[in-house]
């Protein structure tokens, strides 16, 4: 993110902050599944275990029961489950479009949330196995998204008053959420292995996961892995994980060289906002003087273009 701040700002309203709203935030990410497929994340904080006293799928309701709607506006699913529907972006519509026959055979009930909390605590303390592990990948990947972010931002209400940060931009929040996302999750993975909560979460820890969810996108699916099992078991910290995600192939220098010149045709102002992260996770720190790093940019990528030519004239250097 832009710079570490808490997740919630400090508000002097009526609005009660206590850390019930940091665990509310971290209790409210689900499991969107489809059968046994994994079909993506969301935050829904009106979705709840169905308790051994509520109604099972086959008991006969009566029709007024069956047109009801409970007080929160949302339909009653056929197991009496308070639900939000979700639409996957496949089948999300404008408002100005109408429903096809194929939309009014589809069923919300087709998809159960599975709560993120419920079921990390399932998996014990044992490294999970490859089918688990492979799932954390999606959901960790899945958190990152701009979808649930949209979604949190919607169903937040009063919440995201407090999140957002009236100075940054549009992307600058997202980055903060994600962030924090990720963090909330590492949390659940191992408990008390990331200080994000209250009014002054850890520097550090929050530093780190910024760096991870840099990476995350370049590495290998084998150092994800390898990377999750091992904060899982305790084997390594939040640092230990971005070593494992930054790939051991080349050194940090050449990994930074080669990546500004894959970005190499942006203009300075795009560079800087996509790839300022990135490379600080590589030790290059741009500078945020508009009036600096556009000659800083340069240099870095004549370096780049330089070794590049070292590599065509020489293979293996």
């Amino acid at each position: 993110m832009k710079y570490i701040v808490p997740l919630f700002r400090e508000n002097f309203g009526r609005a009660n902050f206590g850390l019930v709203n940091w665990d509310s935030f971290q209790a409210g990410f689900r499991i969107v599944m489809r059968g046994d497929k994994f079909v993506g994340v969301t935050w829904d904080p009106w979705w709840h275990e169905r308790k051994s006293g509520d109604r099972r799928k086959g008991q006969q309701r009566t029709v007024p029961e069956r047109r009801s709607r409970g007080k929160t506006g949302h339909r009653l699913s056929s197991e009496g489950e308070s639900v939000q529907p979700l639409r996957l972006v496949h089948d999300r519509r404008t408002n100005r479009e109408g429903r096809n026959g194929d939309d009014r055979r589809k069923s919300a009930s087709r998809e159960r949330l599975v709560g993120l909390a419920a079921f990390i605590g399932e998996l014990g303390t044992s490294a999970p196995s490859d089918e688990n592990a492979r799932l954390l990948l999606r959901v960790w990947a899945g958190l990152t998204t701009r979808e649930v972010y949209e979604g949190w931002k919607r169903n937040s209400g009063m919440l995201h008053v407090f999140f957002r940060e009236p100075e940054w931009t549009e992307r600058e929040n997202h980055e903060k959420f994600v962030d924090y996302a990720v963090a909330s999750f590492f949390e659940l993975l191992r408990r008390r292995s990331v200080s994000w909560k209250g009014p002054n979460p850890s520097f550090e820890d929050m530093e780190w996961v910024s760096r991870i969810v840099s990476v995350l996108g370049r590495a290998s699916q084998s150092a994800k892995l390898q990377s999750i099992r091992a904060f899982f078991k305790a084997e390594i910290g939040l640092e230990g994980m971005r070593k494992i995600l930054s790939g051991k192939s080349l050194s940090e220098k050449k990994e930074a060289l080669l990546l500004v010149n894959s970005n190499h045709p942006l203009k300075p102002k795009e560079f800087y906002a996509k790839l300022r992260g990135p490379l600080k996770d590589l030790g290059i720190d741009l500078s945020s003087n508009p009036n600096s790093y556009p000659k800083q940019i340069e240099r870095l990528k004549k370096k780049a273009q330089a070794y590049l030519a070292t590599l065509s004239r020489n293979p293996r250097p």
